[in-house]
């Protein structure tokens, strides 16, 4: 735009300003009602979705489930947390739901998303043994996880998907109502005790972990991954393999 051009607009602009113009009417009609209509339209779709997102804080009718059928029910229906969607099955327990003694990892792995059950693969084959020396087995004992379905390239769970699914784990603590917990790693560990430090620090320490209802004897202990990893924490896994079994047993 050249000089002269410049001027004249602005001369333009001056005298709407001087004849009381302070708004600008387009060349083109537009339809206020029907606008307003789509800005309310996005607006519930905008608040539809936020109700639906609101699935990933499933407390309320959490509270209401009364059997493990129920939350199993549940869970395999919700769609509050992502994983869902790359997962190939949920993954919900194994063992005996009767038994006084709980034990709860991280997250499934390949093996366990493909069976649909915890601790099949390498880590499960290790649990097995790790129960055997202490004269245990999947009939005696019950095992969960924190989380339900496998994060991709078995990646350690956020600490979102943690805090949507720690309703889950504390219902099915709740309704298996053990005698004593074992937590396997430092994910299942923080996610229920809280605790500020790390596991090398607090595993093989007894400590209560308080529920709405219940109050339950808990063992943090080095998850059978990290074993694989290093060998040589075997030897205090198998102190607090003892410590469980002398627990029970009172």
């Amino acid at each position: 735009m050249n000089n002269s051009k410049i001027s004249e607009s602005i001369k333009l602009l001056s005298l709407f300003r001087e004849n009381g113009v302070d708004e600008i009417i387009a060349n083109t009609s537009s339809n206020r009602v029907k606008n307003t209509e789509k800005s309310t339209k996005k607006s519930l779709i905008q608040k539809n979705d936020t109700i639906n997102r609101d699935n990933s804080m499933p407390n309320e009718r959490i509270d209401k489930i009364k059997s493990i059928e129920e939350l199993k029910s549940y869970m395999a229906n919700f769609q509050g947390c992502e994983l869902y969607k790359s997962s190939t099955n949920m993954v919900f327990s194994d063992g005996n739901p009767k038994s006084k003694i709980m034990l709860i990892g991280e997250a499934p792995g390949h093996d366990e998303d493909i069976q649909g059950k915890p601790f099949v693969g390498r880590s499960g084959k290790l649990l097995d043994k790790m129960l055997e020396a202490i004269e245990l087995n999947r009939e005696k004992v019950y095992i969960a996880n924190i989380i339900p379905w496998r994060p991709p390239n078995n990646r350690r769970p956020t600490e979102e998907e943690i805090e949507i699914c720690l309703p889950f784990i504390k219902k099915h603590i709740e309704l298996i109502n053990p005698k004593v917990l074992m937590l396997l790693g430092s994910t299942a560990t923080f996610a229920l005790l809280k605790n500020p430090e790390g596991i090398t620090k607090v595993r093989g320490k007894w400590v209560d972990l308080i529920l709405d209802n219940i109050t339950i004897p808990t063992l943090p202990t080095f998850h059978p991954a990290f074993l694989l990893r290093q060998p040589a924490q075997k030897k205090h896994v198998w102190e607090d393999l003892k410590s469980l079994k002398k627990r029970v047993s009172k």
